[in-house]
């Protein structure tokens, strides 16, 4: 009979960005913590069906700097802002691949609605007579992105795409965590990326009428908590970590930067767009319970905070069930309205700035909260960065289709 394994602490070691404030973590989490958004108005594709013209463009970012010509065709955008991203986040890791078993590393990435952009031009030469090329399914498909990952790096343990819309970066995080707690692989590359700024992809959203409309001025359209909030303002990006079992990363002498100790996973099993109070609360609460803490034990969360009029008063009511009383002493923030809603990457990019925070002992500001709004009435820290002394972090991803990620993080000791 087999012994059965003690779990493993599983560690933060390396982390990449490429986000509409820059691409790389120190320009990402420096423009947070300026107040600073991403936002514009779209200027390079045909919006002119469509509500709106704002959106969240990666910064920065010229594909001829990393990729060649057959790799630029080849690779979706998704793919792409992966793979910079992943090579950050490997790099600051100081991982070499050569050494080691291949088969106990794994990618677990979060991937949703890339391929649909990727895809657009193709459908639109097809039905105008164009007979296609053999490599757009390699291109558009959903685990294109991990698999490029893992095949640019000889990665040969699990390899994995979760698309759970807005939560599948925090999915995808959770789960590489529970694999390497219970030493099912030693080391993963996860997080997440996606890219939404197409025409119709916007068209689609904007019919919903989620997407931010009133608000004309890019920078200050996605107002999270703010009583004149009208949705969302969509972003492409990626964020990307590697997580190890503790005895993996002291054995190679990395840097440690956090310690993940929870996970909630949680399904509203009620209504397709509009989240329930249950699903997000029992996902935190799980995520503390996993974490084996108690509700006042955490000193930060990262909120969704998508800045649609239900979601942000119905994840406010849901922090102030869990965590009552203590829930007013919680600095409570939203990075959307500096970085856009980019769908499966956005909850890798609000985790790795949970992970900085936690580094820095400093949060970024929720910006653009221009009316006080009654329902809203945390600390959304809204005068600018603010220190704080951070042990114990939550970082919540809730989706369409009711799927709740929550991802508990502390200062590792």
């Amino acid at each position: 009979m087999n012994k059965k394994r003690e779990f493993s602490r599983v560690v933060v070691t390396g982390m990449g960005a490429a986000s509409p404030l820059g691409c790389s973590v120190a320009e990402f989490q420096g423009g947070l913590l300026a107040g600073e958004s991403g936002a514009e108005t779209l200027t390079d594709i045909d919006l002119s069906r469509c509500r709106t013209k704002i959106g969240a463009p990666v910064s920065g970012y010229t594909p001829e700097e990393h990729f060649n010509h057959k790799e630029i065709k080849r690779y979706s955008l998704s793919s792409q802002l992966a793979l910079v991203a992943a090579k950050e986040a490997i790099q600051d890791a100081d991982i070499d691949f050569s050494q080691g078993d291949p088969v106990r590393r794994g990618v677990i990435l979060g991937s949703s609605i890339g391929g649909y952009t990727s895809v657009e031009g193709f459908f639109q030469r097809y039905f105008d007579g164009w007979r296609g090329a053999p490599f757009i399914i390699p291109k558009v498909m959903n685990n294109a992105p991990a698999s490029n990952i893992s095949i640019n790096y000889g990665i040969t343990g699990p390899l994995l795409n979760l698309d759970v819309a807005c939560a599948s970066a925090g999915h995808a995080i959770g789960y590489a965590f529970q694999q390497i707690r219970q030493g099912i692989f030693d080391l993963a590359i996860t997080g997440g990326t996606d890219s939404a700024l197409s025409p119709a992809v916007m068209q689609a959203w904007s019919l919903m009428r989620v997407l931010s409309e009133r608000n004309e001025t890019p920078k200050q359209a996605h107002r999270p908590f703010s009583r004149d909030r009208d949705g969302i303002v969509l972003g492409e990006g990626a964020g990307i970590l590697v997580l190890e079992s503790e005895e993996t990363a002291q054995a190679r002498g990395a840097n440690i930067y956090a310690e993940v100790i929870g996970y909630g996973s949680t399904s509203d099993g009620a209504h397709i767009t509009q989240p329930t109070l249950e699903g997000p609360k029992n996902a935190m609460r799980l995520a503390v319970e996993d974490a084996g803490l108690a509700i006042e034990d955490i000193d930060y969360i990262n909120a969704h905070a998508t800045g649609t009029p239900w979601n942000d008063s119905n994840e406010t009511r849901a922090i102030k069930e869990v965590f009552g009383e203590h829930a007013y002493q919680i600095p409570v923030v939203g990075i959307k309205a500096n970085v856009g809603h980019s769908i499966a990457a956005t909850g890798a990019l609000e985790f790795i700035s949970t992970v900085c925070s936690i580094q820095e002992n400093k949060v970024p500001p929720s910006i653009n909260i221009f009316e006080p709004d009654p329902e809203c009435d945390l600390d959304y820290v809204t005068e600018g960065a603010r220190e704080v002394n951070i042990d114990h972090a939550i970082s919540n991803s809730f989706a369409f289709g009711g799927s709740n990620a929550v991802l508990a993080v502390s200062r590792y000791q």
